[in-house]
């Protein structure tokens, strides 16, 4: 057992899943409780003639997370800051996924306009109070949604390419609150090839490539919260 272990003590994790590997391999696949000292001498004596140390290998004495505990000593976080991170993740999901398949033909400015519409929404007392609500409302009934891509198929093309990280930014960006409202606090928006009922009901505010922007002829004055805070909790 002693050349065993000054064979092992030498081999770095990959190697020694290659040798285990090949030796399970060569014993016509028995586990190592069903050998024999005298198998494992036999076994082990076909790899004395591996010079362990001509291996260029160069350990690396970095230091590893181990588990949770070591984490948790990383940084005071405490559950409502998971909670938080977990939040912008998934309104940053929703967002982009609105810029995707609402607009990503459009150029920077179109698609910072609808998500414009997006949180437009969130704010008003009219609308749900966060983006994924907002984004998917209706979704789950028929001719219900408020974004046709929602419930017109679209959605099983799922995102790819330069577009899909487009959006992603143009979310992120938006997100951050830094860029000014190009809409005009606009909460409606169609496309330049219709004209639909509702916009005559409805103060126009601005044409962004290919959409038309809309907010209701009334101020809201009694807005909601936004969905979501870039600052994490303090």
């Amino acid at each position: 057992m002693n050349k065993i272990q000054n064979i092992v003590g030498g081999l770095s994790a990959i190697a020694m899943m290659a040798v285990l590997t090949t030796v399970m391999s060569a014993i016509g696949g028995k586990t190592a409780t069903q050998m024999d000292n005298a198998a494992w001498i036999e076994t082990v004596a076909d790899f004395q003639a591996f010079d362990v140390m001509a291996v260029d290998y160069q350990p690396v004495s970095t230091p590893r997370l181990q588990d949770a505990a070591d984490i948790r000593g990383l940084s005071p976080l405490r559950i409502e800051h998971r909670r938080w991170a977990q939040s912008i993740a998934s309104e940053l999901q929703c967002l982009s996924e609105a810029v995707y398949y609402e607009a990503r033909s459009e150029s920077r400015s179109g698609q910072l306009a609808v998500a414009d519409v997006v949180k437009n929404r969130v704010k008003s007392k009219h609308y749900p109070n966060s983006i994924c609500s907002v984004v998917y409302e209706g979704a789950h009934r028929p001719y219900a949604c408020q974004f046709s891509f929602a419930c017109d198929g679209s959605m099983e093309s799922a995102p790819k390419g330069k577009a899909w990280e487009l959006s992603q930014d143009i979310a992120q960006v938006s997100l951050t609150g830094y860029v000014s409202d190009l809409t005009k606090n606009s909460t409606h928006y169609h496309t330049v090839a219709i004209q639909p009922n509702w916009a005559g009901t409805l103060e126009f505010k601005a044409k962004i490539g290919f959409h038309k922007f809309y907010r209701p002829s009334w101020r809201e004055r009694n807005t909601g919260t936004p969905a979501i805070s870039i600052a994490p909790p303090s």
